[in-house]
């Protein structure tokens, strides 16, 4: 399913992170790759208007 705004982003993101652990091929695996397509689709699509990410803490 395709990510049509930067809250699906965000959300997809964070499913991402929750399935890191998940062994390939299982059902988990599986959905981490949708996701990390539908993620990297997105940022291929809408790069150039995105709002700019926080800066990195330097303290």
């Amino acid at each position: 399913m395709p990510i049509n705004s930067e809250q699906e982003l965000e959300q997809a993101v964070q499913e991402f992170q929750r399935l890191s652990d998940a062994p390939e091929g299982s059902e988990d695996g599986r959905r981490r790759s949708v996701l990390d397509a539908d993620i990297k689709a997105y940022y291929a699509r809408c790069a150039n208007t995105m709002r700019p990410g926080k800066p990195p803490s330097t303290g």
